[in-house]
């Protein structure tokens, strides 16, 4: 089983988890990824060179704890407020009641986010470090 590591101290915002994410999981795309969760999605399914489409890989996130304070409520408000002025308008009231929650530190933070994101992929093997 292929085993990659992502390093909570290579990054400190939801753009730079991008980043880091990129330079694990793809390898001479040519292009970059998209910055987005559904993007982030796709690339855990596999298939963009560095690991095939559903293939059985461990992920090991070092200093998961950091990543933990660094994508909680301050970007998760940031994530939310930012979403709010791109989605479709049909699910503006339900990121505003997630903004709303998120200011008073319920619902989900990005990284629990993330962390759901992987956890759906059986294919996974999630090691928080």
């Amino acid at each position: 089983m292929k085993t990659f590591l992502l390093d909570g101290n290579d990054f400190s915002t939801l753009l730079s988890f991008y980043s880091a994410v990129e330079k694990v999981f793809t390898k001479d795309l040519g292009w970059k990824i998209g910055r987005n969760l559904d993007a982030f999605n796709d690339i855990l399914r596999g298939g963009f060179g560095v690991h095939d489409y559903e293939e059985p890989v461990r992920l090991i996130w070092l200093h998961s704890g950091k990543s933990q304070e660094d994508l909680g409520w301050e970007e998760t408000v940031k994530y939310l407020s930012a979403k709010l002025t791109t989605c479709h308008p049909s699910n503006t009231e339900s990121v505003k009641k997630d903004l709303i929650l998120a200011k008073t530190h319920a619902g989900k933070t990005i990284f629990e986010l993330i962390i759901d994101i992987i956890e759906r992929h059986d294919h996974i093997e999630l090691s928080l470090q």
